[in-house]
């Protein structure tokens, strides 16, 4: 006969394992260590806008700005004191600017490497396509090491650029945007108010702003959540 390989098994009179870890969970000889601040994860999507020039640079303020709540009609603050940066991505499409230009896209992200005290690494990557069939797309990460990749606080030092421009170099509007972000807020920063004036805001509401800190009438890519302002 085969012996039994089930593991966890409790002995004839003993309780299961799991009722053991609940019973010392509940009343611990120590109290457990726990986090008493939010730290979130979130993949922020923008699209660019007829405001769109090109290219511009966003800071961690703009990243910061980029989720708030209101306090009154015409005041705002960041919900959160710090911001990281995971990863950039955009995806863009070009189409023929006249007769005799083929339809092209290229889009480009760089962690700039010269910003004082945001010393990214200079890492950047580019791609282009050609046709409607398949959208141009490049996504980066921020070096592992550089200070572009740890926790910032709300500066307005320029972290990384974004590109997207069709083959006569024009501005690509609708080109999408993600930047995978992680918040998080500490109590012993006071919360800063957003670094562009906006109105007609509800007071406690949340709201998304746009990726260069603008508001919604001018800003160069826009968020694609609710509610924007």
């Amino acid at each position: 006969m085969r012996k039994s390989t089930k593991k966890n098994k409790s002995s004839k009179g003993s309780r299961p394992n799991y009722q053991k870890q609940l019973a010392r969970d509940h009343i611990p000889k120590q109290l457990p260590q726990i986090d008493d601040q939010l730290c979130v994860g979130m993949k922020l999507r923008f699209v660019t806008t007829g405001n769109f020039t090109g290219v511009f640079s966003v800071t961690a303020s703009n990243l910061l700005d980029a989720w708030f709540v209101a306090g009154t009609a015409t005041t705002a603050y960041q919900l959160f004191d710090f911001v990281r940066i995971k990863r950039v991505t955009i995806r863009a499409m070009g189409m023929a600017p006249s007769a005799g230009l083929a339809p092209m896209a290229t889009v480009g992200v760089e962690f700039f490497g010269l910003s004082a005290g945001q010393y990214a690494g200079g890492r950047q990557k580019e791609d282009s396509q050609l046709g409607y069939d398949t959208p141009a797309m490049v996504t980066l990460t921020p070096d592992p090491q550089s200070q572009a990749a740890q926790f910032q606080p709300s500066t307005g030092n320029s972290i990384f650029g974004i590109r997207a421009v069709d083959s006569a170099a024009s501005p690509i509007y609708n080109a999408i945007i993600d930047v995978d972000v992680v918040y998080r807020n500490s109590a012993d920063v006071n919360p800063a108010a957003v670094g562009v004036a906006r109105a007609g805001l509800t007071a406690g509401n949340l709201y998304f702003g746009g990726l260069d800190g603008q508001p919604l009438a001018t800003t160069a890519a826009r968020s694609t959540f609710q509610k924007r302002a």
